[in-house]
């Protein structure tokens, strides 16, 4: 039987391995259908520009980012299909984000990369 004093201690322990974790954490669905995490970070900005360059591991595969001291999807991957001019279909990357804080950086990322690229500066 454990005493008090032992629980409490793996209940400290339990705490303070949960507040080293990252906040924010992108997973990659696997082939099996398991999830694996690709990138973990506490910056919001990180965690966005990490997940919006995150490549899926199969065609059609998942990504999601995850915030983990909400214990909630931050932001996720839609794949709609489209038909090329040649009549091919392809999977089209929609990003979806669920915190608005955080769609307000994936823009700011996106304008910056535009702004680059027509300068015709590589990153």
């Amino acid at each position: 039987m454990k005493t008090q004093t032992e629980q409490n201690d793996k209940q400290s322990m339990v705490a303070a391995n949960n507040s080293q974790t990252s906040c924010y954490q992108v997973y990659c669905q696997t082939r099996t259908g398991a999830y694996q995490v690709g990138f973990n970070t506490d910056s919001p900005v990180e965690a966005v520009e990490a997940f919006l360059t995150q490549r899926p591991a199969f065609e059609g595969g998942e990504i999601r980012l995850w915030n983990r001291r909400e214990q909630r999807i931050a932001a996720s991957v839609v794949w709609l299909p489209q038909r090329t001019a040649f009549g091919f279909h392809v999977n089209h990357r929609a990003n979806i984000f669920h915190e608005a804080g955080l769609d307000g950086i994936a823009h700011e990322i996106r304008e910056s990369e535009a702004i680059r690229q027509q300068m015709g500066i590589s990153v």
